[in-house]
């Protein structure tokens, strides 16, 4: 009788330990890459020795086991089905917002980005495949950088479950200043309270023009002893140099008198067509360029 007793006892407390259990949550979802911790599977006051068959950077469901130590040190399993899902974008980073260039210059669009990676699995490489879907990131891009305007750059990116993020950027093309002609440059102020007014002038291939002009009438209005007509001193004489100031056309007449040993010409007679420039400076002198 007393051995049917211990039998009875024995057997009871085999079942009683083996029926503990640990009740564990439902509907698991643990985010792609991320560690699994208990509290993602029970509310009870256990600890998570191990789970086993649990791979974190595999989407969809997976059924693990896991291992629970009780606060009596005591190990239970339980099998569990949960779910792993990304639900994180590549992160997408620029290095400006907006870049400008000159039309002309050279343009890649992949310099003004700093990085495309993934929270978890890193960076992204660039593709050039304009269907990619996953694990990379593509340019698309309608710059034209030989023609001024405003454009637009933007980088897709996929990771490798197919999570997708956009950025752009703006790029605007400005012209390319023009280069000065000769004529341009010439027409421009010095600073010095007056504008330069030349023109272009063919060397003369009649006399010898080292020597001082004839002194009869021309079509400048002078007349036959040389005297500059004061009203039009930029239509007599000049020196063949550039920057002199006259306070009259006498004043330019006398020094072009007595400076003949220069090269002249006499700018009444169309035959020359000799380039001279006459303008008012800021003190109310008369500034003539003479060039050849």
């Amino acid at each position: 009788m007393k051995k049917t007793i211990c039998s009875f006892l024995l057997c009871f407390l085999l079942c009683a330990c083996g029926s503990a259990s640990v009740a564990v949550k439902e509907g698991i979802v643990v985010e792609y890459g991320a560690e699994l911790k208990v509290e993602n599977l029970t509310d009870e006051k256990v600890t998570l020795k191990e789970v086993k068959g649990f791979n974190a950077k595999k989407t969809g469901e997976q059924k693990v086991t896991a291992v629970f130590v009780n606060e009596k040190d005591k190990e239970i399993e339980e099998e569990i089905t949960l779910e792993v899902k990304d639900t994180k974008k590549p992160e997408i980073k620029l290095k400006k917002e907006k870049v400008e260039i000159t039309a002309g210059d050279k343009f890649d669009a992949a310099s003004n980005i700093d990085s495309v990676k993934d929270p978890v699995d890193g960076d992204l490489k660039k593709s050039e495949d304009k269907k990619l879907t996953k694990n990379g990131y593509i340019i698309t891009s309608d710059v034209n950088a030989k023609k001024a305007g405003s454009y637009t750059v933007k980088v897709t990116a996929y990771d490798v479950n197919g999570n997708k993020a956009e950025s752009s950027y703006k790029v605007t093309v400005k012209k390319k200043p023009q280069e000065q002609t000769p004529t341009q440059s010439n027409n421009q102020s010095n600073g010095n309270g007056y504008t330069s007014n030349r023109g272009s002038y063919s060397k003369p291939n009649t006399g010898n023009t080292t020597s001082k002009p004839n002194t009869g009438t021309s079509s400048s209005g002078s007349s036959s002893s040389g005297q500059t007509n004061a009203n039009k001193p930029h239509k007599h004489w000049g020196p063949a140099v550039e920057g002199m100031y006259f306070d009259s056309g006498d004043e330019l007449d006398a020094w072009a008198h007595k400076y003949q040993e220069h090269q002249w010409f006499d700018l009444g007679n169309e035959d020359f067509g000799a380039a001279y420039g006459v303008s008012e400076c800021s003190c109310g002198k008369l500034y003539i360029n003479m060039f050849y």
